[in-house]
């Protein structure tokens, strides 16, 4: 990480300790010029969907922080649409903590949660938003909602958030099964939960709204189906920073102008890019640790000829038929049956298939360090992968907390991976 943006954000994380206005204030405007930069001079080492949506969740960031008080703090799998035709923003811990820790401000936030309570074993996405609560950074929204849905912290985070802004707060339970009970269970929860932000914002849902974002999250959905059938055969420069966006698009901002609009865009870019060539093609699993250059550098970049990642798991986890008509049956059938809901099983069954679509040579599962869920499946995969002829790597690493992953070990091991993918090595 380049070394002014260390110093400027180790000021900035002390600063939100003894100042936690000023640093929040600081912050908005960095995030704001990021977001300028992103729409006025966007980088020719990303692709222009990737550039549109940096500039797009860093105006998000931005606003965030300068004013809460009209938005939610959600997970990544709550269905959001419900939201964006009521016009409440949705803030989610992975993408505030990818910022975070990219202007290298996060330790002082990870230790206030810390000495607040959280255990270091607790996933660093959701200790640097709780340490950005704790401190005073990050003002009370309007709401707090989360699902069951595949992480256990979310039950524990968004509780103590509730706590300390002393807000409303939602959860969706999502059961394990995938049948019509479920869908309708969850679909009734969906509606409860809407009947909550009219109480809470003094706004009324106006049924054509909803039904116009469930219908920009189908042209979304089928526009990435379209990319994804289109992706192996193409080279996109990437870095772990907009494809852990692309990962929060699909979820999160899904039934938004902004979702579709960068779809639409990441559409042109794969049907307008160069062949691939000989680059190993990877589908990675879980988060991605935006933070770390030198592991980027192995799996991404414009000058990268060795290897490249073609999806991600977190971002086709969802891609489940919707119907406008029936909107809350849609979003409530997409977080029943998304690939991260029920046995590892499912998960695991979803990357293969996908792998395959892909054409991948290889597969990497990152074990984000505080997450049970993937470190429980990881050794399952990788034998059902390798099985089914694709190597595999199992990283152990943290995505939001660059003290804690042993940097050199992983850039090590990857590299070794790659090399063994080329014909040249093997893996340990």
């Amino acid at each position: 990480m380049n070394h002014i943006i260390e110093k400027f954000g180790g000021a900035v994380g002390n600063l939100a300790l003894r100042k936690p206005e000023l640093a929040a204030s600081i912050l908005s405007r960095t995030y704001r010029v990021i977001s300028w930069q992103a729409g006025n001079h966007p980088s020719e080492k990303r692709a222009a969907s990737r550039e549109y949506l940096q500039g797009v969740t860093a105006g998000l960031m931005a606003d965030l922080l300068a004013d809460p008080s009209e938005s939610a703090v959600v997970n990544i799998f709550m269905p959001c649409e419900i939201f964006h035709a009521m016009g409440i923003p949705a803030m989610v811990p992975e993408g505030l903590s990818a910022y975070l820790v990219c202007t290298a401000c996060e330790q002082p936030l990870l230790a206030c949660a810390q000495e607040c309570g959280a255990s270091d074993t607790y996933c660093s996405y959701h200790r640097a938003l709780l340490g950005a609560a704790e401190s005073g950074m990050l003002k009370k929204p309007m709401i707090v909602a989360s699902t069951t849905l595949a992480c256990d912290a979310n039950q524990l985070t968004f509780a103590r958030l509730a706590q300390i802004w002393k807000v409303p707060r939602v959860q969706i339970d999502v059961p394990y099964d995938t049948g019509k009970d479920a869908v309708l269970y969850v679909e009734q929860q969906l509606r409860d939960m809407e009947k909550t932000l009219e109480e809470v914002s003094g706004r009324k849902m106006d049924p054509a709204r909803l039904k116009e974002a469930v219908w920009r999250s189908c042209e979304a959905q089928e526009d990435f189906r379209e990319y994804m059938r289109l992706r192996p055969a193409v080279h996109l420069p990437e870095t772990f920073t907009p494809e852990l966006l692309c990962d929060i698009n699909q979820h999160v901002y899904l039934g938004s102008t902004e979702s579709l609009g960068f779809t639409r865009r990441l559409l042109s870019d794969v049907k307008n890019a160069p062949g691939i060539g000989s680059r190993k093609k990877i589908v990675w699993m879980h988060t991605l640790p935006n933070w770390q250059d030198s592991l980027m550098n192995i799996f991404q970049g414009a000058d990268n000829d060795r290897v490249e990642i073609v999806a991600s798991d977190l971002a086709f986890s969802g891609l489940t038929p919707m119907d406008p008509d029936r909107p809350y049956e849609s979003m409530a059938r997409r977080l029943v049956e998304d690939s991260f809901n029920g046995p590892g099983s499912r998960r695991i069954a979803a990357a293969l298939a996908v792998a395959q679509q892909m054409e991948a040579d290889g597969i990497v599962i990152f074990a984000q360090w505080g997450c049970r869920q993937t470190q429980g499946l990881a050794v399952e995969a990788k034998r059902v992968f390798e099985e089914n002829g694709f190597p595999t790597l199992i990283l152990d690493g943290d995505g939001a907390d660059r003290t804690n992953g042993g940097a050199g070990q992983i850039v090590t091991r990857a590299d070794a991976f790659v090399e063994q993918l080329e014909g040249a090595g093997d893996i340990a």
